[in-house]
């Protein structure tokens, strides 16, 4: 058994509604990107002690962000933040030196509900998945100045949270995601058209999903969260897609990630889950069980509590971020 551990926290100007931890500078170290509920975006660098953390770059006075995704769809080798907006509108922002520079503007016409930015195509330059409120899904590309709308579908139902599916050795990626229709789709884009290539039913309305390696495979697994509580494992190498494990975690969660985050554990991988009183779970997988293999409750309830992880010190460690309103809360994990 695992043990979590605070060592730190540090207090925000402003709530968060967007945590991330990403090489946003690409020097090799793991920066922490937030965005507010005041239409803010801030850079870190994690430095320890008090105050915990380093502003290196922000961007203030832009529309709240209701959805949020990370990749390089300039071309140039940096990762850009792509934001969507209240205003129903579609942003493209990268860091220029010390200053984040807002580098299009893309009106949608309805609200942005997710985001998701990979390279489905084999070229440099990711492209931007964006989900709106109308059942709609579209694919943009990069070309210069500005990003130009790919394809465009129709769904059955409004999607509200997407996540991109790797897979080794191949150059493009898919993306998934989850509806009130207790289902989970992978698709793919592919001859100017996205492509359903996969489905599963899920036990109740998928409100989360996440992607990422807990089995060591070639293919990403794919983890949900369905009414609230349910957390589901999913393999998708192969049809039809696998249900790999299923567990009611304790309470309501609130934000899930997917990865190695033990270096010791019952499964390479591993699903984090943050809940809304505040409790930090990792999940393993052993057989088709799920094991909590380690958890820790950093304070009162939160409205939505965030989580992630990463190396944000550059010693080779894992360390998991949590936000909780204005709160940053830092854990390591020790076996």
């Amino acid at each position: 058994m695992a043990l979590l551990t605070l060592t730190t926290s540090h207090q925000l100007k402003e709530v968060a509604t967007n945590l991330n931890i990403v090489d946003v500078t690409g020097d090799g170290k793991n920066n922490i990107v937030v965005s507010s509920i005041s239409g803010s975006l801030r850079v870190y660098d994690f430095i320890g002690g008090k105050p915990a953390l380093k502003e290196i770059a922000s961007l203030s006075n832009i529309t709240p962000i209701s959805s949020f995704g990370i990749g390089d769809v300039t071309g140039n080798g940096i990762r850009d933040f792509v934001v969507g907006g209240l205003d129903n509108t579609l942003r493209v922002i990268s860091l220029k030196g010390k200053k984040l520079e807002i580098k299009g503007n893309t009106p949608l016409g309805n609200l942005p509900t997710a985001v998701v930015v990979a390279n489905l195509m084999d070229d440099a330059k990711a492209e931007v998945i964006v989900a709106t409120n109308d059942k709609a899904l579209r694919c943009y590309g990069w070309f210069g100045t500005f990003l130009d709308k790919l394809a465009h579908k129709v769904v059955d139902k409004p999607v509200f949270s997407m996540m991109p599916l790797f897979i080794d050795g191949t150059p493009y990626a898919r993306f998934v995601f989850g509806d009130d229709s207790e289902t989970l789709f992978v698709y793919q884009y592919a001859d100017d058209r996205l492509h359903q290539i996969g489905d599963a039913k899920v036990n109740g309305e998928v409100n989360l999903v996440a992607t990422g390696r807990v089995t060591n495979g070639r293919v990403d697994e794919v983890a949900t969260i369905s009414n609230g509580r349910h957390v589901s494992l999913f393999g998708v190498a192969s049809k039809p897609i696998e249900t790999l494990a299923r567990i009611r975690a304790p309470g309501n969660v609130t934000s899930m990630k997917v990865g190695e985050i033990l270096k010791e554990s019952r499964s390479p991988g591993q699903v984090i889950v943050s809940m809304a009183n505040t409790k930090l779970s990792i999940l393993a997988l052993e057989g088709r069980e799920f094991f909590e293999e380690a958890s820790l409750k950093t304070g009162g309830k939160g409205a939505e509590p965030l989580v992630a992880f990463g190396d944000i010190n550059g010693d080779g460690n894992i360390e998991i971020v949590q936000a909780v309103g204005n709160m940053l809360h830092f854990v390591t994990g020790d076996t």
